[in-house]
């Protein structure tokens, strides 16, 4: 079963877990662990450790949600990296960690 990351409600701290794929909640929903209530947020991670590496900068993100906010698209509407500081400021923006 994959895990997915939840935010606790009046903490704000951040945990993990398990559901079924098919039985997993939306983004943005809330459900109770251990009489607690979480809410599920979006865990994706840049990319960008080959892609920079092999490629330099610009790359184009194959993990990242498309037309994601703050981005620059290709056609088919996958996120364009311009630099690491562009990095930077979308994984703080939209919470994600760097692969």
């Amino acid at each position: 079963m994959p895990m997915y990351e939840f935010v606790q409600v009046d903490t704000g701290d951040k945990r993990d877990f398990f559901y079924r794929m098919d039985n997993a909640p939306c983004i943005g929903e809330i459900v109770e662990h251990s009489g607690e209530q979480y809410k599920r947020v979006v865990n994706f991670q840049v990319d960008a450790g080959m892609e920079a590496k092999v490629h330099g900068y610009p790359y184009v993100s194959n993990s990242l949600p498309r037309n994601l906010e703050g981005c620059d698209t290709n056609r088919q509407g996958k996120p364009v990296i311009t630099s690491r500081n562009h990095e930077r400021d979308l994984m703080s923006r939209h919470n994600l960690g760097r692969d």
